[in-house]
Order: C-alpha cells, then structure tokens, then sequence
C-alpha cells in the first residue's frame, strides 16, 4: 500500500478515467453527444408536460433553460451512482489479479461522469447567453460547488459499490430510490434561488431543503440561470453533506476492503 504514492494513484486515476471513457463510446456513433441528448430528450418532455398539461412551468421564464441547469447536474450524479454501484462486481477479475486501491474504482467511474458535465456546462452556458441570461461574478464559485459535489457523490459511490458486492438489490433499490430522489429535489421547481414561489407550505419547504442534493440544485440555478449569489444554507447544505458522504463513504470502503475480495 505504502508503494502508491501520490504520482501512481494520478496515473491510476487517469488510465481508469480513459478506459471507461473509450469502452463507453465504444461502437457509438454520437459518443459524447449522449450526455446532452438524454437530459435535452428529458427537457423536452417535462417542459411539455409541465407547461401544457400542468401549467406549472409558465411561471419560469425559459422554463426549458432552467430544466437544464439541474437536468445536467442531475445527470451527472445519477449516472455516477449507478455505475458505481456496480464497478466493483464488474471489475471482480482486475480486483482477484492484482493489488491497487481497490477505491479508485468507484472514484475513477464518477470522475469519468464528471467530464461529460464539464463539457455539457460549457455548452449550456454559451445557450444561456444566447437567451440573455448572461453570468454574474457568482459565476466564480461553480468550481468550488461541482467539487464539493463531485467529493460527496464519490462518498455515496462508495457506499453503494460495497453494498452491491453483499447484497445484489441494492443495485436495483438505487433505481428506485434515484426516481423518488428526482422529484423530491429542486431539478423541475426551484426552492427559493429564482425569486418564483412554486412551493408555499414554509414545512415542506424546510423538509426539501434537508435533501443533500437540494443546496446544489439551487446554487446551480442561482449561478447560471439568475446569474445571483446562491444563498448560505445551499452552501452550508452542500458543504455538510459533502463532508457527511465522503468520511462515511472512505470508512465503509476501507472496514469492508478485505472482506469484499473475498465475497467477489
């Protein structure tokens, strides 16, 4: 263990990145294309349903653009989770092979969703633009957001990759619980980040602020749709969380390390 020093992990890292990146795209004629396309079909079908079934989207101007603001990083943190969960049960050959930090697996998979995002943000941006919703200086705390909430998705990685390796329905229970997680965080509605209303019970609207995603879901909005200062409790939210997910996520992974060679 004491031979993976800081240069051997970067080159780990990097070459598990790379390989998930190309084995993804594999065959696939939009390759990259795919991590746009999936939250714009998404877009496309909330915006319709909730603008001329609902009539709840009319209250959001360019309501298809702030679909899109959580839509992406939404995206990003669902996808990572699910390939997390199994990484490890999917890499049980390379694991029973050789020795390395058997917890860059699931960091590597959610560093490689990471990369779509950025590029996806980028574009999102330049859109935004386009329609006048130009950034504000609060455009400077994106980085510091995406990585606390890169660092508490890789926490929740984790968790769930060691989980799946004792128990199979967790891969399932993830599909389940990522559909409840969508509608019960700020992605389709906005809290209080835009200055639209949508949720009037002060309770619920308390209860949908304890959810860990929900103080990034609204920094998101804040910073590139509003072009506004997120509020305090969206990064003490994230920030919380973050560090909750990450000490929880290491410690269950290392405690549970030599067992899971075994049970793979």
């Amino acid at each position: 263990m004491s031979d993976w020093n800081f240069g051997r992990l970067r080159l780990l890292m990097e070459s598990l990145v790379s390989k998930d990146l190309k084995v993804r795209y594999k065959r696939s004629v939009l390759g990259f294309g795919w991590f746009l396309l999936k939250p714009l079909f998404s877009m496309i079908v909330y915006y319709f349903v909730f603008t001329r079934i609902l009539r709840f989207g009319g209250a959001i101007p360019h309501f298809s653009l702030f679909l899109l603001t959580g839509l992406l990083p939404w995206n990003f943190f669902s996808s990572s989770l699910s390939a997390s969960t199994s990484t490890l049960l999917d890499n049980h050959r390379l694991i029973r092979s050789i020795y390395f930090p058997r917890m860059s697996l699931p960091v590597a998979e959610v560093l490689a969703n990471l990369v779509h995002l950025v590029l996806a943000l980028i574009v999102l941006e330049a859109v935004l633009i386009i329609f006048g919703h130009t950034p504000g200086l609060s455009i400077i705390l994106l980085i510091p957001a995406i990585l606390l909430f890169t660092v508490m998705t890789i926490g929740a990685g984790m968790l769930l990759s060691v989980g799946n390796v004792f128990y199979r329905d967790v891969k399932q229970f993830v599909e389940v619980l990522l559909l409840a997680w969508f509608y019960a965080s700020p992605i389709i509605y906005p809290l209080d980040s835009i200055g639209v209303n949508i949720i009037e019970s002060p309770r619920l609207l308390q209860v949908l602020r304890f959810n860990p995603v929900a103080g990034f879901m609204e920094i998101m909005h804040s910073i590139l749709y509003a072009g506004t200062w997120p509020a305090a409790w969206c990064w003490i939210s994230l920030s919380t969380w973050s560090v909750v997910f990450l000490i929880l996520g290491s410690a269950v992974f290392r405690k549970a390390e030599p067992v899971v060679v075994k049970e793979l």
